[in-house]
């Protein structure tokens, strides 16, 4: 079990090692780094090493630890986050988390599975360093605020104990197991003195016993919270008990996306996967598919609010800019892989379709929605945009086949059906050809006079019809 020590304690050639490469620094910060990170490897108990490469990754990573990229860390992360999952092997859990903070210093998870290693190891430095770094990242995080006060605690740092247990309560008023962390704090102080009745902190925190007891009896309340964690544990225990039964993996991930934890929603069908029954899952790999185009479209709904409130910032331009790219390159990436797997699959000929005429590379969206056809399903709908990638092209007579394909085969005025009259009237119109163009227009503002701008053509058309 690795000890905590400092640098001066390393082997004597791991000291020159570490000196030699902070005498590097400046020349070359990816050395450093390599030779911090393996010497901790072989030492992972040197918290003073550990701090120091931790402050080096953050330095190397400056301005790139936000948004997307901390996603992406946690992306590559598996679900350590329920209790017990490093409990078998600490010592590779603590070196699996180097390994994903290495990546990305932002990566929560990392730091929560580092955290929970260094506490089996009974490496209570470590321990306090992990939750630290995590208030950094995430300071309004009062489950991580309660396990660092307890993480203090175990530390003998009763001082900070006391000071974490007061930041909780400052951010949430009579919480219950910030209370319990002062009273225990202030046990500990008065034992360590020998003056129990003494201890103004204790009499300071707690009034009495009485309402200790009460607060306890509070906490015990199930939530819905509560209730999903206990859920959470519950299904936690038959996979470990059944390991290799996917059904587990699966309500793991709805739990967790029920309670809006969707990057451990997201991990737990990424750990299916890595089964072998998991591999081939085609169920599998949509779910994961559309959980992160959710988190994604979460994310940019978040910069969206952001720009909203401060139209001016630059940053949440960028964040705004940022987040679109990163999702059109992920959902591209994904059905360009499903394409070339499932040729034959024309729904995913459809998506690919639809990803290339936002491109604007419509030859190749034609010959996508011409084979998307096929499907039942998205027939209708690769007509509409096999005429609108003709249309974009000047084929305005082979986009009026499609069109009037699509009108002729809807019996209803839909809103697909008015889609494919509007472009119908739009190629017409395009021709020179105005008496054909309004007489779509007009069947469908006789429908609906708020769609796209049809009521500014038909008033536009009258309008000329009478000043002539």
């Amino acid at each position: 079990m690795p000890e905590e020590i400092s640098i001066s304690n390393l082997d004597p050639r791991q000291v020159k090692q570490v000196e030699a490469a902070e005498h590097a620094e400046k020349m070359n910060p990816s050395y450093t780094l390599e030779v911090l990170g393996s010497v901790l490897k072989q030492s992972p108990g040197c918290l003073e090493l550990r701090k120091k490469l931790r402050a080096l990754q953050i330095k190397a990573t400056a301005g790139n630890t936000k948004g997307l990229s901390k996603f992406l860390g946690k992306m590559t992360a598996t679900p350590f986050r329920i209790i017990g999952a490093s409990d078998k092997d600490p010592e590779n859990a603590l070196q699996k988390a180097e390994e994903l903070i290495s990546k990305n210093p932002a990566n929560v998870t990392a730091h929560q599975l580092l955290a929970d290693a260094a506490s089996n190891l009974q490496m209570h430095g470590t321990t306090v360093f992990a939750y630290e770094t995590i208030y950094k990242l995430e300071p309004e995080n009062l489950d991580n605020l309660k396990s660092l006060g307890q993480a203090y605690l175990d530390a003998g740092d009763t001082e900070n104990a006391i000071k974490t247990g007061n930041i909780i309560l400052g951010k949430k008023s009579g919480d219950g197991d910030a209370e319990d962390l002062l009273k225990r704090a202030s046990v500990a102080i008065a034992m360590h003195k020998g003056k129990w009745e003494e201890s103004e902190d204790y009499r300071d925190q707690l009034k009495n016993e009485s309402e200790a007891q009460a607060l306890e009896q509070a906490g015990k309340a199930v939530n819905d919270s509560q209730g999903l964690e206990s859920l959470i544990n519950k299904t936690y225990e038959e996979l470990q008990a059944q390991p290799e039964n996917l059904n587990h993996y699966r309500q793991m991930s709805e739990l967790y996306h029920r309670g809006g934890d969707i990057e451990n929603a997201i991990a737990w069908i990424q750990e299916a996967r890595k089964l072998e029954s998991g591999a081939s899952d085609v169920a599998l790999e949509e779910k994961e598919r559309s959980l992160t185009l959710e988190y994604y479209d979460d994310t940019i709904d978040k910069w969206n609010a952001a720009l909203a409130s401060n139209p001016d910032n630059s940053e949440n331009k960028k964040g705004l800019e940022g987040a679109i790219n990163a999702r059109s390159q992920y959902h591209r990436g994904q059905i360009e892989s499903l394409v070339e797997r499932y040729p034959n699959d024309y729904g995913y000929r459809y998506e690919m379709g639809k990803i290339l005429y936002a491109d604007k590379d419509f030859d190749e969206a034609i010959s996508n929605f011409q084979l998307a056809q096929r499907n039942a399903n998205v027939r209708l709908d690769s007509i509409l945009f096999l005429g609108r990638s003709y249309r974009e092209k000047n084929f305005n007579d082979m986009a009026i086949e499609q069109f009037n394909l699509l009108k002729n085969e809807i019996a209803v005025m839909d809103d697909r059906k008015k889609e494919a009259v509007y472009e119908l009237g739009c190629c017409f119109e395009a021709m020179g050809k105005t008496d054909e163009a309004m007489e779509e227009f007009k069947s469908v503002y006789s429908a609906d006079t708020t769609f796209r701008d049809v009521s500014d053509k038909i008033n536009e058309f009258y309008a000329s019809k009478q000043s002539s």
